[in-house]
């Protein structure tokens, strides 16, 4: 009795595990790696292979690289960036400011211009309890900020 093998085997090769990959590209795309990696490898027989391993190895290095090297900023700094801009526009901030002042401030600091995101980053500091609306009972969702024109300032910049 024979045992049949599955499609995805793992081979040996070099002392690397090497797996069975089926994708599906151009054909032209497929003549022209397949020449330049047979120039550049010196070998007819795994250049394509060793090309395709080196490109992966390039992209997943981009990627992981990206998210690494730019962490996004903590809402609490992002917080105290839009203090700080309130500081600045105005001489001297109180616990109570009227909310397009802040709703300023934050495009400004954010680069944001849609009426919607400010909403947004308004709703996220009221859920961190950063700051708290005052004509509105409670903002279940960040559209509620549209009728709001208070807000008090719970959190004081660190």
């Amino acid at each position: 009795m024979s045992l049949r093998r599955g499609r995805r085997r793992r081979k040996r090769f070099n002392g690397n595990d090497k797996v069975h990959l089926h994708v599906m590209i151009s054909r032209e795309l497929y003549t022209k790696v397949k020449e330049l990696a047979s120039r550049v490898y010196d070998c007819h027989r795994g250049a394509l292979s060793y090309a395709v391993e080196e490109a992966l190895e390039m992209w997943l290095a981009t990627h992981t690289q990206a998210h690494r090297v730019n962490p996004r900023m903590p809402l609490r700094e992002r917080y105290n960036a839009v203090i700080r801009c309130l500081e600045f526009e105005m001489d001297e901030v109180s616990r109570v400011v009227h909310q397009v002042f802040l709703e300023r401030c934050i495009m400004n600091e954010f680069d944001v211009k849609d009426p919607r995101t400010v909403y947004g980053w308004l709703h996220r500091f009221y859920q961190a309890g950063l700051i708290k609306p005052l004509t509105v009972e409670r903002p279940l969702k960040p559209r509620d900020w549209a009728r709001n024109r208070v807000v008090e300032l719970v959190a004081i910049r660190v």
